[in-house]
């Protein structure tokens, strides 16, 4: 008997063959829909498949269940099943390879589907097991890849918040910036984001309220103009900022003539 844990809701899986779980599947579900299966289910191809792809399913598949391939090994009942649908397989490649046998059989295919009634489910084709590992494999890969953007997600926003303890809001606004780009969906992060830029943008804006105040008090009301118009680039609703950009404006035009 198998110990594989993954067979538990699939007893029949359990045989002691030389097979792997994936193949056993395919074998097993392949074997059980031949009668009711159609040739494109069976190979895995859509109805509109050009002759390339027949073909090249057919012999992906072929090598896959043609017992010859497991020289050898214990396919127990496995071994019928794969010849049975070897044999399937060989049929459905030489009527879809055949432009007249095709079209025959696309008709019987349609009348099939008039005929049949609205309680009876189409056959889910049986999923080679190699795109099975295909699957399998991306997902592992997507899985690693997700984990490698969340520690770097992490590594940022432990970066911000240093730069937090430290006063610096800019510095930290833009470490969760960063981190943003590896958890765009992660809502504290943006949540940060959104707090630190508003405090780096206020404190900004501040420093050329200072800086503008500071040009006035000696008089320089270009220059006073040049920081409040900064000033207003960061604080545009602020009505005492727009006050003085207008006086210093006038000022400086003033002091021009």
């Amino acid at each position: 008997m198998s110990s594989d844990p993954n067979c538990a809701d699939r007893p029949e899986l359990e045989e002691d063959v030389e097979i792997d779980l994936e193949r056993r599947r395919y074998l097993f579900d392949a074997y059980a829909q031949l009668d009711t299966i159609s040739h494109y289910a069976l190979l895995g191809v859509s109805r509109n498949a050009d002759a390339k792809a027949i073909k090249n399913a057919y012999y992906r598949l072929a090598g896959l269940v043609h017992p010859d391939r497991y020289f050898g090994k214990r396919l127990g009942s496995y071994k019928p099943k794969m010849e049975a649908i070897f044999t399937q397989l060989s049929v459905a490649y030489d009527v879809l390879s055949s432009p007249d046998k095709r079209a025959e059989y696309d008709e019987d295919l349609d009348h099939a589907a008039v005929q049949r009634s609205p309680d009876e489910a189409e056959v889910a084709a049986p999923v080679d097991p190699r795109i099975v590992a295909k699957r399998q494999a991306a997902l592992a890969q997507l899985e690693e890849h997700f984990a490698a953007g969340k520690a770097k997600a992490q590594q940022y926003v432990d970066a911000a918040l240093r730069a937090r303890a430290a006063g610096d809001v800019a510095a930290a606004a833009e470490a969760y910036r960063s981190a943003l780009t590896f958890a765009a969906n992660d809502p504290d992060i943006k949540r940060a984001y959104e707090e630190t830029q508003k405090a780096a943008s206020d404190k900004l804006g501040d420093s050329h309220v200072r800086k503008a105040m500071l040009e006035e008090r000696f008089g320089r009301w270009a220059a006073a103009a040049e920081s409040w118009q900064r000033a207003m680039s960061v604080k545009p609703n602020d009505p005492e900022v727009h006050a003085r950009l207008a006086n210093a404006l006038a000022r400086a035009r003033a002091e021009r003539t």
